[in-house]
């Protein structure tokens, strides 16, 4: 047993499976992660995150600080391969290549809130049904590019964080790293797909080109093996 856990059990904690999370491979073999559950020596139930946020679990004499995902790997000994597929819903291949992606346009990360208030300079028309987005900086002089219009419901907008000033591609490119985590992690795609063309299993990293015309490819379930495609 792993050695975080062995220390929350002596501090009078004792976890709990529940439904179905994922399946990852464990060791070339399917194991299906369930939604852990800490109980603490007062009876007092903690549902566990499937995600990096922080958790204290305090002790009558001691405590112990741990992330979810750190509580996860130890209880189901994963490797970094199953723990980043359990996270994120796509495999260290894939993270890589959206890493990469991230630093080759500066983006430092994006979420969705209520409309927050800088100097805006620029507005782009960006496709996916994000609409126009204003593009400037915070007073302190971050950049960021936010959506000019809710996209869930009535008051939440997309925004977009960069490490430099972003031009309409890069917000573009930006949308579709967002879109391709949102749709990998919520299980709507898959990394691999039959093509339509010529029968044969690919990953969405086979298809040559850049980042969007990976995107446009994969939801089209072609591999682009056709000539001029």
């Amino acid at each position: 047993m792993d050695r975080l856990i062995e220390t929350l059990q002596e501090i009078g904690y004792r976890f709990e499976e529940g439904a179905p999370l994922r399946t990852v491979d464990h060791g070339g073999k399917p194991l299906v992660i369930r939604q852990l559950t800490a109980v603490a020596p007062s009876g007092q139930s903690l549902l566990i995150p499937c995600d990096t946020s922080p958790l204290l679990f305090p002790g009558d004499e001691d405590e112990h600080a741990a992330s979810c995902a750190e509580v996860y790997r130890a209880y189901y000994a994963l490797d970094n391969a199953a723990l980043c597929f359990l996270l994120q819903g796509y495999t260290l291949k894939t993270q890589q290549y959206l890493k990469m992606e991230k630093a080759r346009i500066g983006l430092i990360g994006y979420k969705e809130g209520l409309p927050e208030g800088f100097f805006a300079r620029d507005k782009y028309p960006i496709p996916f049904g994000i609409g126009d987005v204003d593009v400037g900086r915070y007073a302190d002089g971050r950049y960021v590019a936010q959506s000019a219009q809710a996209i869930y419901g009535d008051t939440h907008v997309l925004r977009l964080h960069f490490d430099h000033y972003p031009t309409r591609p890069d917000v573009e490119d930006a949308v579709i790293i967002r879109k391709l985590e949102r749709d990998f992690r919520m299980g709507r795609h898959k990394e691999t797909f039959i093509c339509a063309d010529c029968g044969l299993e690919k990953h969405w990293l086979d298809i040559d080109g850049p980042i969007g015309r990976k995107l446009r490819m994969r939801l089209s379930r072609r591999c682009g093996c056709r000539n001029g495609e």
